[in-house]
């Protein structure tokens, strides 16, 4: 229950389309008569710019924000941004506007290992002191000693963020691990490190002889790929096309520079360049990366839900379904995903921290897809579900109507707007909302349907 409420909580995005009270299909071309348009698996582009005016303008949640989405067609390609960089920059943002994509860098640390381990540099059962500078010891735990892999799967025992990523050295990185003492033995829990996977990034930089973890990634992933906008350190051609940092809609803070953090979350880069890499994940590019790519992409360990991971990727055990990332600075927002059954990718990149991972999970989501119209509630039913909902932990959400729109709120966070996919069903994040009423015909109680199980909340006075 803590961790689908947990999710509950942390659901920032508005997605109440049906408030945009639109119709984004667009006309389609005539058909000749000897051939038949092949359908989109994407969601229409103006669904998209109407979900994002919306989050921009009207909730006022960020102010620029980027999608960017492909198909295992070359054709199936496209960015739609919207908003503007700056409060003093009116540019809106578009496929080469740079952002920092925060632990969305973890999949690319992961494919490095990946890549060494195909070259047999490394093998992921190695453990860590292999590879530590002299004098650095690694910590053990009833003789079992930290390995490669546990730090790519979040199972290593060192601990979130053991130290302050912002006044901290490489060299502090390597003492506090020296002095830590593990309660747990490696690979057994999964607990998500960002410090482990700063230490893991150096440790790979060291070993293949780099100067640094930037060195190393541009080596053997940007630059075979031909990602020009993805670094650590920007150029001056990248620093012009920058989306500022903000910590909500008009509150503008600073730019994350924390090279301690290289490994965990402290690249940059475009919508552009990260479609590109979800082709190259997705088998649409002839790369000598593939193998190492596929090897990042293989369920390894669970995680701490039903999923389970891969090297830094987060995905289904079969490894079929949806892989995913997500990342977060003071000042930025990223999503990353791909569908290994359907085939599409997503990213979306925004200049402020809000949650926008509900965006990418519905528009990947066949519902966005079939969607070329908003459905309208009758706003007498919808009058119906307002009210206070407790589920059995204590939590109250509350339910509010205004006309044709609908929302929830847990106490404490903003209004969440739901989308309706029935006149009783809404979408909310990657879970549903179900309406159900009583013998009476009153609503008596909600039931949200997602990751984790099923729980109902009962109305209350």
């Amino acid at each position: 229950m803590k961790r689908q409420i947990s999710i509950f909580l942390h659901l920032f995005v508005l997605l109440a389309l049906s408030a945009c009270g639109i119709n984004p299909a667009s006309p389609s071309p005539t058909p000749s008569p000897t051939a038949t348009p092949k359908p989109s698996r994407l969601p229409d582009q103006d669904l998209v710019k109407a979900l994002l005016v919306r989050v921009v303008d009207e909730e006022r949640l960020v102010p620029g924000i980027v999608v960017g989405m492909i198909a295992d067609d070359p054709q199936e390609r496209w960015v739609v941004g919207y908003g503007r960089l700056s409060a003093t920059d009116e540019r809106a943002p578009d496929s080469d506007t740079v952002f920092e994509i925060g632990s969305v860098t973890k999949v690319f640390t992961g494919t490095l290992l990946a890549q060494a381990v195909v070259n047999g540099e490394v093998q992921l059962d190695d453990p860590i002191s292999m590879y530590l500078p002299e004098g650095v010891t690694a910590p053990e735990y009833e003789g079992r000693s930290i390995t490669l892999l546990d730090l790519a799967t979040h199972t290593s025992g060192l601990p979130r963020d053991a130290i302050n990523p912002y006044s901290s050295t490489i060299d502090q990185m390597y003492a506090y691990l020296s002095g830590y003492r593990l309660t747990r033995a490696p690979g057994s829990t999964y607990e998500y490190s960002n410090y482990g996977f700063s230490l893991l990034g150096d440790l790979l930089a060291r070993h293949a002889g780099q100067a640094d973890y930037e060195a190393l990634l541009l080596e053997r992933i940007t630059r075979p790929l031909g990602m020009d906008s993805t670094r650590i350190v920007l150029t001056p051609d990248m620093e012009s096309r920058l989306a500022a940092p903000h910590l909500n809609y008009s509150v503008v803070t600073n730019s994350f520079n924390v090279p301690v953090f290289d490994g965990a979350g402290m690249i940059r880069s475009t919508a552009n360049d990260m479609l590109t890499f979800l082709a190259a994940n997705m088998g649409m590019i002839e790369t000598d990366l593939q193998p190492a790519i596929q090897l990042a992409n293989t369920p390894q360990r669970p995680d701490d839900g039903p999923g389970y991971i891969g090297l830094g990727w987060g995905l289904p055990q079969s490894g079929k379904g949806m892989h995913t990332h997500s990342g977060q600075t003071h000042g930025y927002r990223s999503f990353l995903a791909w569908d290994s059954e359907r085939r599409i990718g997503i990213v979306i990149l925004a200049n402020a921290a809000i949650n926008i991972d509900g965006i990418g999970f519905f528009l990947m989501s066949e519902s966005a897809r079939l969607m070329d119209t908003i459905l309208q509630v009758d706003p007498q039913v919808l009058a119906t579900y307002a009210g206070r909902y407790q589920f059995p932990d204590g939590l109250v959400v509350t339910i509010r109507v205004d006309g044709t729109r609908i929302f929830t709120q847990v106490p404490n966070q903003p209004e969440i707007g739901l989308i309706a996919i029935s006149e009783n069903q809404f979408i909310v994040f990657d879970s549903e909302i179900t309406f159900y009423t009583n013998e009476n015909g009153e609503v008596d109680r909600l039931v949200l349907v997602g990751i984790g199980g099923t729980y109902e909340a009962k109305k209350v006075p």
